[in-house]
């Protein structure tokens, strides 16, 4: 499994050594990370998503004029701390996910022609065993406690149209209603 390398904007929004961090969380250098650096990594990476986060909720406080500036000058929007957080969080999320990865003991990393000849293997092994099949046919048409459905309109007791528009007097009336009707 492999990630890209950091994209320019990354790199813009990430200082040098949170940059560092987030490199040490892509594939293949965080498959070879040792248990202890991975579990090392994952509290740097929170601790800085964090930081973030909470100067980017600050920021925007102020650029809304809800609270007081931090500085000299309000902050004028909170654009860059917020996409150095969205960073830090996808880099902790790949940490954490190889984390657990390693936990379930699934090592084993399938390619996807792996995946699809387990499939078909799957497919093959199931439709010698469907329960539905009886001797290579369907139980249902052949089956003694099958249900027969539904019974045609013949065997009904009402011969009538449901809305009553036939009903003893005939046609007539029903017709002479719809004429009526525009």
């Amino acid at each position: 499994m492999s990630h890209d390398a950091a994209t320019p904007e990354e790199q813009r929004a990430l200082s040098k050594d949170e940059q560092d961090l987030a490199d040490r969380a892509r594939q293949p250098a965080l498959g070879a990370l040792s248990d202890k650096e991975l579990s090392d990594l994952i509290p740097l990476l929170r601790d800085r998503r964090n930081r973030a986060r909470d100067i980017s909720d600050r920021q925007g406080r102020e650029a809304r004029g809800k609270a007081d500036p931090a500085g000299i000058n309000p902050a004028g929007g909170n654009e860059g701390t917020r996409s150095k957080a969205d960073y830090l969080n996808a880099a902790l999320d790949r940490a954490m996910a190889e984390r657990d990865r390693r936990q379930s003991g699934s090592d084993d990393i399938s390619s996807q022609s792996d995946l699809s000849r387990k499939a078909m293997e799957m497919k093959e092994s199931a439709q010698d065993q469907n329960p539905m099949m009886e001797d290579g046919a369907p139980l249902h048409p052949t089956d003694p406690d099958a249900d027969p459905g539904k019974k045609g309109m013949a065997a009904t007791e009402r011969n009538t149209a449901p809305s009553g528009a036939l009903d003893h007097a005939g046609e007539g009336p029903a017709r002479e209603r719809s004429r009526t009707r525009r």
